[in-house]
């Protein structure tokens, strides 16, 4: 084995120290025999300096677009942020993702937390509880288990581990008491899965909106409208009823003619197809009204009503107002598939008839739960 000089030294000054306290001792007792001088060692080459390894590069930064909104006394923003760093560690997952989480209060000391994730993978929570601070820590941990299930896990288990032993005595050692094991890590919780694993959430809403009615109406009708249904991930189905109270309509040069009211009832079916930055849906719908027509300046009053099925295909936009409330705006273009005739007895002409297809739209609020 090859040694280089530097290695050697201790051991020479060892034993010029030993010598040093040799020396008064040997010098009382008898004179030194003189020994002939050794030859100088030969010098060794210096061993070759170790190259320098290349640092490794800096990880990239984890890109996370979060949006946070909850009432006061919630935890802000960058303590959820910081509790998601937490979670992943040294994760080496470095996907963009975008997640949309809030807080709102759903009666007395109850809250509601919705947790949207945008991208990559879509997916949707509901959370329930009254500690707003243990909900965002476990909106959190969704979301960093939604990134990288793996690296939460690793760290989980690391937790204890990483805690600093106590520091050993400086006096004499005396029987310590056993310490207890490490607690197990915990396990995430069932409500902590991906949610693009988890089950799509259930949820229901109500809405009112004033109504627009071109389609079955003489002329363009406002009138009112109330609804609810049901949303679950990319889909949502709707009920509705409403009513146009007034519109007119007269035969062509005469004045006698009649005033109309519309009544219906609606069932939508709709599916997402735009998130961002409106909720965009497709919508078909299936629509019976009834058509009232009274008689208007004519010899003898008439009242006739005509029940018309109506199909539709439209879109309908959602955007989130506060909280659980929405505003909602929806465009139908609708076909009746009956067009009665509306006349007046011994007088030529039409009073009314549907047009082959029309329009319906509709604006207003919504309260999702």
């Amino acid at each position: 084995m090859h040694v280089s000089r530097w290695a050697r030294a201790p051991s020479a000054l060892q034993a010029l120290i030993v010598a040093a306290g040799l020396l008064p001792a040997r010098a009382l007792a008898a004179p030194a025999e003189p020994r002939p001088l050794a030859a100088p060692a030969e010098p060794r080459p210096l061993a070759a300096p170790a190259e320098p390894r290349p640092l490794a590069a800096p990880a990239e930064p984890r890109a996370i677009d979060l949006r946070w909104e909850a009432p006061d006394g919630c935890p802000p923003v960058d303590e959820v942020r910081s509790e998601i760093a937490r979670l992943l560690g040294a994760s080496e997952q470095h996907q963009p993702i975008e997640v949309e989480i809030a807080v709102a209060r759903a009666g007395g000391a109850r809250l509601r937390l919705d947790l949207r994730i945008r991208a990559p993978s879509p997916g949707e929570r509901v959370l329930r509880g009254d500690d707003c601070a243990s909900m965002s820590r476990a909106a959190a941990l969704i979301v960093a288990m939604s990134i990288d299930p793996d690296a939460v896990a690793r760290n989980a288990a690391a937790e204890p581990a990483a805690q600093p032993a106590p520091p050993s005595a400086v006096a004499a050692p005396v029987a310590a008491a056993p310490r207890p094991p490490p607690p197990a890590p915990p396990a995430p919780p069932a409500a902590a899965r991906p949610p693009a694993a988890a089950e799509r959430d259930l949820r229901a809403a109500i809405w009112l909106s004033a109504h627009i009615e071109q389609a079955l109406v003489p002329a363009v009708g406002v009138g009112l409208a109330a609804g609810g249904g049901i949303r679950s991930g990319w889909l949502r189905a709707d009920g509705a009823a409403g009513v146009v109270p007034s519109s007119s309509s007269r035969i062509a040069g005469m004045a006698a003619g009649a005033e109309f009211r519309l009544w219906f009832l609606e069932v939508d079916a709709c599916a997402r197809a735009l998130e961002r930055p409106l909720s965009v849906y497709v919508c078909a719908l299936g629509r019976q009204h009834w058509l009232l027509a009274r008689g208007r300046e004519v010899d003898e009053a008439f009242s006739r009503t005509a029940p018309i099925f109506a199909a539709g295909l439209g879109a309908l936009v959602e955007w989130r107002i506060a909280g659980p409330l929405r505003g909602e705006g929806a465009l139908h273009a609708v076909v009746p598939l009956r067009r009665p005739r509306f006349v007046v007895e011994n007088v030529e002409g039409d009073v009314y008839r549907p047009p082959a297809a029309g329009l319906s739209s509709r604006l207003g609020v919504a309260l999702a739960f």
